[in-house]
């Protein structure tokens, strides 16, 4: 019960990615930018417990209140948040340390402390939310008053990582916080330069947040209000962006087109997430052929990416045969060169497995994401040509998708609408590892635990490397059936500045440091 927990909070971070919503914004007049930020999503917040909260754009409702430890920077690079200092400890990877801020508070004033950010770290290792697992195996110590020494068992080589946003284990929950957990899902209790206003708002609707007198750095608020606004329906987000009453949404591929031309409009957009099938069952439990190598790869040459890419995602997808997209870390110019399309090696391959007569494959999905349900098809279409049939069962809701993916009865599932869009040593880890969240079937690849193992212990000089061999182990063995690349869309108010993609990174720069100047 509580690896299906995990598992449907872990689903929903990802699936978030493409989510938007509705909100309200207002101008000061004489062509300034807005005075209150407001941003539109498509759902509201399954919580506002850092320990609980689905992340991607759900982090919209927790970056204005919640501070975190480490930010990113929009090259990429940590950068200072609550701590102004932090490193390894020795070179082994195992260590990490971070110095608090002098003088910083919670927004009731309270001061933080090293203790208090261990006992927040604690807490939040008992949580459900998608990056809870990354947290558990950490212990903790705390030299004194200001410093905190994290450490792992095994090598971890991009510890910093954790104490970002992205992360949410490094938004520090406040001492009153800690003592009244069920106040957590609806109260915040954090450091950021806002602080959730209930008064102000209402849950499932909007959510309104308002200075923080205690913040650190008064020059970091740049709006008398932020708002997140719930509007499930997209295309009545984008009349509500045209006309002023917002300021940000998510795009889809169907709306993104429709403010082409309009200037007061910006719209950004950046590859994200992968699209296809995990092979789940690569030990054969269910399908004996998916056990043996030649069979993936037959899967790898019997799909035209490019086709499909361009018929389901058009201007807002590339065709990807890795799980990792160009511009990321793991990235490998070498992956992505080895399954052209071909039917006829796929068809060889099958034969010299004992499959020629072709062979049936379960796959689960969820049809809540019509792109995936247009993705999906397409696949079972193009590898029916070579023999292979997938028995497609799809799931109208997440709990749904899980519920079918947990029972083992599928071979393969499509994670709606996709994962990737992190560094190597996170993205992989799900999918391919014995103990992966994704990883049902608990298969265990001794190539992918030694690629693993060298990624985990490298040094800043040899981890570009072992991250790229890592990703081509998992092609070569066909882990995986990836099919295209998708792009997070950003559709926005031409007057708001500060609104990027970091390097490297899949999730838009943080809310609170988005200006009209």
């Amino acid at each position: 019960m509580k690896r299906r927990t995990v598992l449907h909070a872990s689903i929903g971070a990802v699936a978030a990615l493409t989510l938007a919503a509705c909100g309200g914004g207002q101008t000061s007049g004489r062509g300034a930018g807005p005075v209150n930020l407001t941003i539109a999503l498509s759902s509201a917040p399954n919580s506002l417990d850092p320990a609980q909260v689905a992340v991607g754009p759900f982090l919209n409702y927790m970056d204005p209140a919640y501070a975190t430890l480490l930010t990113r920077k929009a090259d990429g690079a940590l950068g200072a948040g609550l701590a102004d200092e932090w490193g390894y400890v020795g070179k082994k990877n195992t260590q990490f340390k971070l110095h608090l801020r002098k003088g910083v508070k919670f927004a009731d004033g309270t001061p933080i402390t090293a203790t208090g950010v261990v006992n927040s770290f604690k807490y939040f290792q008992k949580g459900s939310g998608p990056t809870v697992a990354y947290f558990r195996p950490l212990s903790f110590s705390t030299p004194d008053s200001s410093t905190v020494v994290v450490s792992s068992p095994t090598p971890n080589p991009d510890m910093g990582t954790l104490f970002t946003p992205a992360y949410m284990g490094g938004a520090v929950i406040s001492p009153a916080g800690l003592k009244s957990h069920k106040k957590l899902a609806s109260t915040t209790f954090g450091a950021g330069p806002y602080v959730y206003s209930a008064q102000q708002s209402v849950s499932g609707d909007h959510y309104v947040y308002v200075p923080n007198k205690n913040y650190y750095d008064k020059a970091a608020v740049h709006f008398k209000k932020i708002t997140v606004r719930v509007m499930p329906n997209v295309n009545s987000q984008v009349q509500a962006l045209k006309s002023g009453q917002i300021d940000l949404m998510y795009g889809t591929p169907d709306v993104a087109p429709t403010v082409k031309g309009n200037k007061s409009i910006t719209t950004l957009q950046k590859p994200t997430t992968w699209a296809g099938l995990f092979l789940l069952d690569r030990n054969g439990t269910v399908v004996k052929g998916l056990g043996d190598e030649r069979v993936r790869q037959a899967l790898n040459f019997a799909v035209d990416r490019s086709a499909i890419t361009k018929a389901v995602y058009g201007d807002y997808g590339s065709p990807v045969a890795q799980p990792q997209m160009p511009g990321y870390d793991g990235y490998s110019p070498a992956a992505a060169k080895m399954y052209p399309y071909d039917p006829a090696k796929a068809e060889q391959l099958l034969k010299a497995a004992g499959y020629a007569k072709g062979l049936t494959i379960p796959v689960n999905y969820g049809s809540f994401d019509p792109s995936t349900t247009k993705m999906v098809q397409a696949v079972q279409d193009q590898l029916a040509k070579v023999g292979v049939e997938l028995e497609l069962r799809a799931a109208t809701n997440f709990g749904g998708w899980i519920n079918d993916l947990l029972t083992k009865k599928y071979a393969a599932t499509v994670l709606s609408p996709g994962t990737g869009g992190e560094a190597n040593f996170y993205a992989q880890q799900a999918g391919f590892t014995k103990t992966g969240i994704m990883n049902v079937f608990g298969v265990d690849d001794p190539d992918v635990d030694a690629a693993y193992a060298r990624l985990a212990a490298s040094d800043a000089k040899s981890s570009q490397a072992a991250s790229k061999d890592l990703t081509d182990v998992i092609v070569r063995k066909a882990l995986a059936l990836p099919v295209s690349g998708t792009d997070t869309i950003a559709l926005f108010n031409s007057k708001l500045h500060g609104v990027k993609f970091p390097e490297g990174g899949a999730q838009l720069t943080s809310n609170t440091l988005w200006t009209t100047r």
